[in-house]
């Protein structure tokens, strides 16, 4: 009975790395990164899934490897990648897109204010160094 229960609790756990993979995903879709923010996210990615299988392991079976584990990994991958990938992926897309909206401009604004303390200092720099060339003519 004990292994029945595991099975279905790795089932879970399937469903979950999956859907831990779809957030990644959509975080792709919504936001254009390079490469090397891809490869990360995938490092990530594994980390995670390989940690919440591990602590599964040792949680729910002592520890102990057995193949029904992994086949109900797999199942639990395959029912959400059948039945709610799609329902996920729209659903948080549309969560998605007015954070990023809201967090572009939030950006924009930051890049203005960021550029406007710039110039003031380059103002600065340049009176400073202009009163500082002519105190030296002066002398």
């Amino acid at each position: 009975m004990l292994q029945v229960y595991n099975f279905f609790i790795f089932i879970v756990l399937g469903i979950i790395i999956a859907f831990v993979f779809d957030i990644f995903r959509i975080l792709r879709k919504a936001f254009k990164t390079s490469n090397v923010i891809t490869y990360i996210e995938d490092i990530l990615f594994w980390i995670i899934a390989g940690f919440l299988i591990m602590i599964s392991i040792f949680r729910f079976n002592n520890g102990e490897l057995r193949f029904y584990l992994f086949i109900g990994l797999s199942i639990g991958i395959l029912i959400y990648i059948l039945l709610l990938t799609k329902l996920v992926n729209n659903v948080l897309l549309k969560l998605l897109m007015p954070i990023k909206k809201v967090l572009y401009i939030f950006l924009s604004i930051l890049k203005k204010f960021y550029n406007l303390i710039v110039n003031i200092l380059k103002k600065c720099k340049n009176k400073s160094k202009k009163t500082i060339q002519k105190n030296n003519y002066n002398v």
